[in-house]
């Protein structure tokens, strides 16, 4: 693509001072569903993984330990680390010339104000991560009985300051739906995979005919897409009451973090 160092640094020079263009040649972006797709990666990985004793309720020991002071920086770094990627599959640079790159001052407010751009416009998405992940622990207590320190004092923070609207007055409440929530999700895999594996037993008949057997694979992979679709359903998309609770939190937590860059 560039043989020369001189050609290569140019082209740097000219990725780093274009938002743009930086999204298209590091990031392969260039819309707002892009974007969103990206996000919705990033939103289980900061969430699931890096930072899941300040966001994940299913590790947060109390509420206090919950903050989003990191998730910028945590963003900046996994776009810091695709720039490394590119730079070493694309430009052929080694792993440390790709690094050093990006040490100056103005190349890191650059990341970082991408970074920033990013969460602004899409943190909705970590959010709603974060709010699945409180009924995620909501739905694995043992009994109604089992009410940890997190979950009651996640209940009555401002988190969750509309409880009237919530048709959930109590922990009671919340956890019989997140199980009959459950158990409703948990119901539509069990049908879709015996469908699936219906649809698999008939496929596998020698003495169908082509037509027939091209129409039943067809339909066996639109329904393996169905079935991931509702495997990666959080409990909220099974009833109303969760779902307006998780809408609660979400909203609660954009307004926490307005003018909290």
């Amino acid at each position: 693509m560039y043989k020369t160092k001189e050609e290569k640094q140019k082209y740097i020079a000219k990725i780093f001072k274009n938002k743009a263009l930086f999204e298209w040649e590091v990031l392969h972006v260039s819309s707002h569903y892009d974007r969103l797709e990206i996000m919705e990666v990033l939103a289980h990985i900061l969430v699931r993984e890096k930072l899941r004793y300040e966001l994940n309720f299913l590790y947060l020991e109390k509420y206090e330990d919950f903050n989003f002071s990191q998730i910028v920086n945590i963003i900046f770094h996994e776009i810091a680390n695709e720039w490394v990627s590119f730079a070493t599959e694309i430009l052929n640079y080694p792993k440390q010339d790709a690094i050093q790159e990006i040490q100056n001052r103005v190349r890191v407010r650059f990341i970082h104000s991408l970074a920033k751009d990013y969460y602004e416009k899409y943190r909705r998405k970590i959010f709603e991560e974060v709010g699945d992940t409180f009924i995620e622990l909501v739905a694995s207590a043992k009994s109604e009985k089992h009410m940890t320190r997190v979950i009651q004092e996640t209940l009555e923070s401002n988190l969750i300051k509309n409880r009237q609207i919530l048709d959930m007055h109590n922990f009671y409440q919340l956890y019989k739906r997140t199980k009959v929530a459950r158990n409703m999700k948990n119901s539509d895999i069990a049908s879709l995979k015996i469908k699936i594996n219906d649809l698999k037993v008939i496929y596998s008949d020698p003495n169908i005919k082509i037509d027939e057997k091209e129409r039943l694979y067809s339909q066996i992979e639109r329904t393996n897409k169905e079935l991931d679709k509702v495997a990666s359903h959080g409990l909220d998309h099974f009833d109303k009451a969760i779902k307006r609770l998780k809408d609660t939190m979400v909203q609660s937590m954009m307004s926490m973090t307005n003018c909290k860059l």
